[in-house]
């Protein structure tokens, strides 16, 4: 009898397990976590809600990519994704941007509706808009040979995964078992169906290319449907991409060998949402103090060197020590005479405060601590 060396050779497959017992902890923790980012985005305008989803969808866009090897240009995605919600400025887009940013967006906007083999062809197609030269890949259709995963040089190569079925109607009916759960009331929580979902899709592997993009793409459209809104608060792909050698590990460990409890895995993507999420808060705490900070002083009178400054003190991490007077200078493009007197004015009107003495002396945000 031949080894059952996959997880989907195993009798029970995909009757997967975990042990709630252990997962309560981590689960709590992301509770925590994500329910006051929740009502903190909630209280924000719809134009600030917007600016915060443009800025996850670029970390989600960039890092997704980034995870299959793929180098997109951030300007023309931040671009694709301002033309695509009507906010900021439009400079230069692409269409194959443009396409994987569709996907995104129209993911979580439709978490309501039941998720359907339609839907997975065209997101696919969106995503391989501009078809692979030199390549045969079935573009928005089920794969119709086995898949395997295999690294190293010819006649040494090592095989991490081999994917269930070897032709499309076995895909097909691998995909709608899948669909079948993923369309059902989940009796849990939908963070552990996200870990669930991303985990039983990538193992089916059902298309030639993309299956890790697509996987990420609906583990997003359940978590938009645990916050029960169509709003990206945070980029789970962004915190993926930042372990992305623990998550190949993990996921290679899971799909091997006899067991379908999932436990282990399920914590981990918890972990990564948690990640994920106390990094959206740091990034809505800065959108919220530029908010309070311009409603403060909309009364004061900037000149644009000025402006940039606080804009870049306020936005960026870059700054957040302080900003010494040559780096103002460098900043504004301006003259180290000017520079001494904007700095100046900008202390006399209380909007900045000195940190530091003599040459090491830095300028920050006027009430906004250094580890703000």
């Amino acid at each position: 009898m031949a080894k059952k060396e996959w997880i989907w050779q195993q009798t029970d497959w995909p009757n997967f397990e975990y042990q709630l017992e252990i997962i309560l902890p981590e689960l709590e923790i992301l509770l925590r976590t994500i329910a006051p980012l929740e009502l903190l985005a909630s209280e924000l305008g719809q134009d600030k809600q917007l600016n915060l989803e443009s800025l996850i969808l670029l970390d989600e866009a960039l890092a997704t990519a980034k995870i299959e090897g793929e180098i997109l240009d951030r300007e023309s995605v931040r671009s694709s994704i301002a033309k695509r919600l009507g906010i900021g400025d439009v400079k230069r887009t692409s269409r194959s941007a443009e396409a994987f940013v569709d996907v995104l967006l129209e993911s979580v906007r439709s978490y309501a509706n039941p998720l359907s083999d339609n839907m997975l062809f065209q997101w696919h197609s969106n995503m391989f808009y501009e078809k692979p030269i030199l390549n045969t890949m079935l573009i928005g259709e089920y794969r119709n040979e086995v898949m395997q995963i295999v690294s190293g040089a010819f006649g040494k190569q090592k095989t991490h995964f081999e994917a269930p079925c070897d032709n499309q109607q076995c895909v097909a009916d691998e995909i709608n078992h899948f669909l079948s759960w993923f369309n059902t009331n989940y009796d849990g929580s939908l963070y552990i169906k996200a870990a669930i979902a991303k985990f039983w899709f990538v193992t089916i592997h059902p298309f030639d290319d993309g299956n890790g993009r697509l996987s990420r793409v609906i583990a997003e459209r359940c978590l938009a449907s645990a916050g029960d809104n169509g709003i990206r608060l945070y980029s789970i792909s962004n915190e993926i991409e930042k372990n992305k050698n623990e998550y190949y590990a993990l996921l290679e460990k899971s799909q091997r060998g006899t067991s379908l409890d999932l436990t282990d895995w399920i914590i981990w993507f918890l972990k990564q949402i948690t990640s994920a999420a106390e990094t959206s808060m740091k990034r809505l705490d800065k959108i919220r103090l530029t908010t309070y900070f311009w409603d403060k002083n909309r009364d004061v009178s900037f000149n644009p060197r000025q402006t940039k400054l606080i804009s870049r003190l306020l936005e960026t991490d870059d700054f957040k020590q302080g900003i010494s007077r040559r780096k103002y200078k460098s900043l504004a493009h301006t003259t180290d005479i000017t520079a001494a007197r904007d700095l100046k004015d900008l202390l006399d009107k209380k909007v900045l405060e000195p940190i530091g003495e003599g040459r090491s002396r830095k300028y920050i945000i006027k009430g906004i601590s250094k580890s703000s």
